[in-house]
């Protein structure tokens, strides 16, 4: 019989390995990556098996700078690895018109890209160039009359600071500050300020450089048609090269998080924040936890509240490396959901960053915040060192479908084993802007956060997941956002889209030689699908 001291032996170092795997995993998913995270993995296995041309030296009657000569890009989905002619990053509006010459003589197709969030290949071309617009990035304010010029390549976190300096603040944009001005404008970006929804109505004018060169300044009065493609156009129109963008005062707001059943939330808002001037941001998230999966829902609106003295200035929140465990933990299963809802429902409100009471004088209990606070955003916690990639998809319903909308949602996510982590509901009202509105009424943005390693399992899985919940929004009377994954099928498109045929054809009015394209435009248009 062996002696205590020899059990003890490989009992100790069996805990000394668990403890450094422990030890590991938590590393793994608490640090931040060390640089940008790339995939060879490519889904669906077609979109992305072009090999880069040989690059040469081709004759052009004009000079064009070189980011990057062949090679490959992706987007953030990190699933469309695509091999490109190269990358120019024009730093000037000549420099922009040259690279389209440049272009137009050696037969290259052009894509405009900022951030490349759009994830479903809206920002390249197999063989194409690809113009990199954030060194593009010039910004002028007019406080008097309240509106901001921009370059399309400048960042939100970018125009914030700006505009924070003077006690002003942006009327329209995503909750992440990290997207390109031009990214946000070209698919229509939403936010969750409930009154403009989508960034179009914020938008006083544009100006846009066409395939020719030519520039062309359009608004709601001028070049009217081209203003409204030009917005939720996905760069198929020309490159928008700077935007006069609404601003509005910056202002203290109060927080006031209410959990209340999913099905209580459409007449809670109807009767509580729609046509409430008082309400200056809003969202929900519904839980992904077990025991109340899609059912329970954390409401959070900040209402205007007077407060005395200065605002505060604009302070980035930091608490990456607790969120960045908190989040990566919760796609691992059950327990990590239920401790991520937990924790945000009884942890959350003690860390967020508010206004101190000595500052807020004779405020209320309420969390006070700024709205530059409180969208100055930049999600750095998503980024991570794991094999997997984090997918967005948006679903909008009208109010009172909310809860069928959901009901559907869980449906065909438990039947399909599809690893969802978040659901925000945001508002959008109405689009009379753009030529290709998602929100034909008033509606609730559904924003959905899946998770898939780099295998063909989880895409498949999320692939098929996708198409039915596109049936599942066009049953509830609604539709889905265009800038994601293409799974969707031609007739769901023009389904939910029975406009977009007319979109294609004016696409080919203003650009007859189809100098821009991108993945999208060369599956769905007629001609290329």
């Amino acid at each position: 019989m062996r002696s205590k001291r020899g059990l003890l032996l490989p009992f100790a170092l069996l805990l000394m390995s668990l403890v450094v795997a422990g030890a590991r995993k938590i590393f793994d998913y608490a640090a931040a990556p060390s640089g940008e995270k790339e995939s060879d993995f490519v889904f669906p296995r077609f979109s992305g098996e072009a090999t880069p041309p040989v690059v040469k030296v081709l004759p052009s009657s004009t000079p064009v700078v070189f980011y990057q000569k062949g090679g490959y890009t992706n987007d953030a989905s990190h699933l469309n690895k695509t091999g490109i002619f190269g990358i120019v990053r024009p730093g000037s509006e000549q420099a922009i018109r040259d690279a389209l010459q440049y272009a137009r003589e050696n037969h290259l197709k052009v894509t405009c890209a900022g951030q490349q969030h759009s994830m479903g290949g809206q920002t390249f071309s197999p063989g194409g160039l690809v113009l990199d617009l954030r060194d593009f990035n010039r910004m002028e304010l007019d406080p008097a009359r309240m509106t901001i010029n921009v370059q399309s390549g400048a960042r939100w976190w970018q125009v914030q600071k700006l505009l924070d300096q003077h006690g002003l603040a942006v009327k329209s944009m995503q909750s992440i500050n990290i997207f390109s001005v031009g990214g946000t404008l070209s698919v229509n970006a939403h936010g969750i300020d409930p009154a403009p929804g989508p960034v179009a109505p914020s938008v006083r004018s544009l100006r846009i450089m066409l395939a020719d060169g030519s520039v062309v300044r359009a608004s709601r009065s001028e070049n009217a048609e081209l203003f409204r493609h030009a917005l939720g156009g996905y760069g198929l129109f020309g490159v928008i090269l700077d935007a006069e963008l609404e601003v509005v005062a910056n202002q203290m707001y109060g927080r006031e998080t209410l959990y209340m059943s999913y099905r209580d939330y459409p007449a809670y808002y109807a009767s509580h924040v729609e046509n409430n001037d008082r309400a200056g941001l809003v969202f929900a998230r519904l839980s992904v936890a077990p025991q109340s999966f899609l059912r329970e829902t954390a409401v959070h609106t900040y209402w205007k509240t007077s407060f005395d003295g200065a605002l505060p200035p604009l302070r980035a929140v930091r608490h990456d490396t607790l969120d960045r465990f908190i989040i990566n933990l919760s796609k691992t299963g059950g327990v990590g959901r239920w401790m991520r809802w937990t924790l945000e429902k009884y942890a959350e409100p003690h860390l967020h960053d508010c206004v101190t009471r000595n500052q807020a004088m004779n405020q209320k209990e309420l969390c006070l915040v700024t709205r530059n606070e409180e969208m100055y955003d930049d999600m750095a916690y998503l980024k991570n060192r794991l094999r997997d990639t984090d997918i967005l998809q948006e679903y909008f319903v009208p109010f009172a479908r909310m809860p069928d909308f959901v009901d559907g949602l869980r449906r065909v996510v438990r039947a399909r084993g599809a690893n969802l982590l978040n659901v925000t509901i945001r508002t959008v009202h109405r689009d009379d802007v753009t030529a290709l509105p998602y929100a034909t009424q008033d509606m609730f943005g559904l924003v959905l956060y899946f998770n898939v390693k780099f295998n063909l399992r989880d895409n498949e899985i999320l692939r098929q997941t996708t198409r039915e919940l596109v049936d599942v929004a066009e049953q509830a009377g609604g539709t889905y956002y265009l800038p994601y994954q293409l799974f969707y099928s031609p007739e769901q498109l023009r389904r939910a889209y029975p406009t977009i045929d007319k979109f294609f054809a004016a696409k080919k009015k203003y650009d007859p030689s189809e100098l821009f394209t991108n993945r999208f435009y060369e599956k769905y248009s007629v001609g290329h699908g």
